[in-house]
């Protein structure tokens, strides 16, 4: 009974003192949350991470006014049938404007991120106590979240230790994030050798993207697309490895009726040489939203979206 108490009163001590790199919300009640969003947006982003780091609704919101907007990326997602399933149902069927945004990375369109990752487990995960521990001990759940032996000693382990990142995360979906770091050959060499090994973007995941992208425009949905920008080194592996060809795409994704917004590929800051930076996000998120606005200005939508006279 002794080493216990000594046991929890020492990881109660190192949480308490731990120099959290993560602020906002705890993430696992983001992720549960997230994943049983239900009936609630008249806007959905969809994605993976890129679109979770680089998309914000509290940005957003500023130009798409009135509207209710979710980011609801996955890490390491893909777009996978059960996914587009639940990006519809975020929607509120009762909303005269729906919307949803789709963040085409290569990744998102091969086999192996329609299996894996956050997605599925917090979906198999969720239960009412979870989400009831999470909402009434966040301060718990903080000092008890894992941590690295280089958090445990105030990251001064090395003279040169691995520079830190620092992530805000929102209740709406949007992790803003930021890195001491400017070396960014650990995700080029993440998806060189490990995304992009025997897994490519596949025509059938892209068949039932454009499937499904039909059948939106036929109920009303006004659907938009985009390739999230990230380093130009980081475009031209995914170009060279994946099979990813985006003006295919495009002409698919438009003929059924979607709409593809072409954004500047790397004219934004990236913190890890594949996500963007906080400020970049701004930037990007500003730019996507003028996009979308002009684009459903021209539709001729009756919409409560406009810019004011500042904003303009």
């Amino acid at each position: 009974m002794v080493t216990l108490l000594l046991a929890g009163g020492l990881v109660f001590l190192l949480g308490a003192t731990r120099r959290s790199t993560l602020s906002g919300m705890p993430l696992k009640l983001l992720s549960i949350q997230k994943a049983h969003w239900q009936q609630c947006a008249d806007v959905v982003l969809a994605g993976d991470s890129r679109v979770g780091c680089g998309v914000s609704p509290g940005e957003m919101v500023r130009f798409l006014k009135g509207q209710r907007i979710y980011n609801y990326f996955f890490t390491g997602n893909g777009y996978s049938q059960e996914y587009l399933e639940a990006i519809e149902n975020v929607l509120d069927p009762a909303s005269e404007q729906r919307m949803i945004i789709l963040g085409i990375s290569p990744q998102s369109l091969t086999p192996l991120m329609t299996k894996k990752r956050d997605f599925h487990e917090d979906r198999k995960n969720y239960a009412f106590q979870s989400v009831t521990l999470a909402r009434w001990f966040r301060t718990l759940l903080c000092h008890t979240a894992p941590m690295t032996r280089n958090e445990i000693f105030g990251g001064r382990l090395a003279k040169n230790g691995t520079p830190r990142k620092y992530v805000e995360v929102f209740a709406d979906g949007w992790m803003a994030a930021y890195s001491e770091s400017t070396d960014y050959s650990g995700y080029l060499h993440d998806a060189r050798y490990n995304i992009f090994h025997n897994n490519y973007v596949s025509a059938d995941i892209v068949a039932n993207v454009m499937h499904t992208v039909a059948r939106w425009r036929r109920e009303g949905i006004a659907v938009y697309a985009f390739r999230p920008p990230t380093v130009a080194e980081m475009v031209a592996l995914e170009n060279e490895l994946s099979g990813f060809d985006e003006e295919e795409f495009k002409a698919a994704f438009e003929t059924a009726g979607g709409i593809w917004l072409d954004v500047d590929p790397f004219g934004y800051p990236s913190h890890d040489g594949c996500h963007l930076r906080r400020d970049g996000a701004i930037a990007f998120t500003c730019d996507l939203s003028r996009m979308i606005l002009a684009a459903e200005t021209e539709r001729d939508r009756p919409l409560r979206l406009s810019l004011t006279a500042q904003e303009r």
